[in-house]
């Protein structure tokens, strides 16, 4: 007896005799090639459907009920999705919308009568009017806000999209079914827009090889913040509007000739519009203390960067510097550049510099001192801590009350928590030849045993 299986088969081999070979569409007129490419199109239609639809059996087989006894779960798969994917051996997503696609196949064919407000769009799917990209956005635009529409506006919104499916690409018929659901469902708008805005983010990777990756997502608003700031400054780059004003034209002219890629660019621009924001703050965002690059430098790099400039054949070695955070260095030239236009904060090794050490004429260190202090420890000396010197805060060794002086040599740098747990815990500080080291509470280690505290940077970058 033959099966259905075997009739696919047979298809599948009759398919490979007449589908053209790398040499055939070598060979093809553009005109053939035009035609070819819908007509193979309209035969990979009709395959995701049948996929569809063998993969909604799969997950009904393999329903959460059945538990154990499942077709996924016999086969050793831990869901309906992991199964399908292995058979097709295409991606989660793929797989995941195979299903859903098959399960509203399946819902609108056992609705019967009754129909469902997907009827439209299975009809299309079946028919090939439309392929299963599209109609799962608009089956997953419209199927969580079923309940919320008229039945009847819903189909009639399904009709629509169904006819446009027949000539719009995947991407616009989703994007036209969200357009209609938010049409439809105005109430939803405003969760789905918070819905949207919670997921948003920034999250920084460590620095790999003087390199830092960060992640964003952004909201729609935040998105049309950004990229529009971004897009403004790279037209026309990126297809921009042509410009009449002559000032705008040589601008233009100058970014279209720029050797930096557009990735380069982006991230210029908002590395630049970032510092002009900090530049403009006034203190509602960043607070009192405005966020600066420090540079460390050795005083005769410095003096020789200052004497190279202007020079018609500069020298190309100049010196090296720090930048605060980064164990990457950079040439002294662009370090001189960075102090020249953007304020920083220069770590001078070797150089003169104001006085640093006030007694006890003071109690709390002064921003001077802290900033040397960065440049004497780099980051907390809390041992196995990485946080930078930016997230710091000044410590006395010898404590202040019973007359330990805010001097350089009496302080160090703890992170906030290291902080506390120093002045909560009865851990201590002590200088052990050069260096220090970390005395615990007998809660911690009953023999007190010193602990090292090494430095976060290598000797030739401590100021002091």
């Amino acid at each position: 007896m033959t099966t259905s299986s075997d009739y696919l088969i047979e298809a599948q081999h009759a398919l490979d005799q007449v589908l053209p070979t790398d040499a055939d569409a070598a060979l093809m007129t553009e005109a053939e090639l035009l035609a070819a490419i819908p007509a193979v199109e309209a035969i990979v239609r009709q395959s995701e459907v049948l996929v569809a639809q063998l993969a909604f059996e799969v997950a009904h087989r393999s329903r959460r009920e059945l538990g154990h006894s499942g077709l996924a779960s016999r086969q050793g798969f831990v869901n309906p999705e992991s199964l399908v994917r292995s058979l097709t051996r295409s991606g989660m997503q793929e797989a995941s919308r195979s299903i859903r696609v098959g399960t509203m196949l399946g819902e609108s064919a056992a609705a019967g009568d009754e129909g469902t407000p997907f009827d439209e769009i299975s009809t299309a799917v079946r028919e090939g009017r439309i392929g299963v990209a599209a109609a799962d956005g608009i089956y997953r635009a419209l199927v969580p806000v079923v309940d919320e529409i008229d039945p009847e506006l819903l189909r009639s919104a399904t009709a629509t999209l169904a006819h446009e499916g027949e000539s719009a690409n995947a991407d616009d018929v989703t994007r036209m079914a969200r357009g209609l659901r938010d049409t439809l469902d105005r109430r939803g708008v405003v969760d789905r827009a918070s819905f949207l805005r919670a997921k948003r983010s920034l999250r920084r990777g460590r620095v790999i090889d003087g390199l830092r990756r960060v992640s964003l997502v952004l909201d729609p608003e935040s998105d049309a913040i950004i990229t529009g700031a971004i897009d403004a400054a790279m037209s026309p780059r990126l297809g921009g509007p042509r410009f009449t004003d002559e000032d705008d034209k040589d601008r233009a002219a100058g970014l279209v000739d720029d050797d930096r890629t557009n990735e380069q660019m982006a991230l210029d621009a908002l590395t630049e519009l970032v510092r002009l924001g900090v530049d403009r703050d006034d203190g509602t965002i960043l607070g009192s203390i405005k966020p600066g690059l420090r540079v460390t430098i050795s005083f005769a790099d410095l003096t020789r960067a200052i004497d190279d400039r202007g020079r018609e054949h500069p020298e190309t070695d100049t010196g090296i510097a720090w930048l605060e955070g980064c164990s990457e260095p950079m040439p002294a030239s662009t370090a001189r550049r960075i102090l020249c236009d953007q304020g920083a904060l220069p770590i001078v090794l070797g150089g003169a510099s104001e006085v640093l050490d006030l007694g006890r004429t003071r109690r709390l260190f002064s921003r001077a001192q802290r900033v040397a202090l960065a440049g004497k420890f780099g980051g907390c000396m809390f041992g196995g801590c990485d946080r930078p010197a930016s997230w710091c805060e000044a410590h006395h060794i010898d404590p202040y009350d019973p007359g330990g002086p805010t001097d350089l040599d009496n302080g160090i740098l703890l992170c906030r928590r290291h902080h506390m747990l120093l002045h909560d815990h009865g851990w201590r500080i002590d200088r052990a030849g050069d260096g220090y080291v970390l005395i615990p509470p007998r809660s911690v280690d009953p023999e007190r045993t010193p602990r090292p505290m090494p430095n976060n940077l290598p000797p030739w970058l401590r100021a002091g």
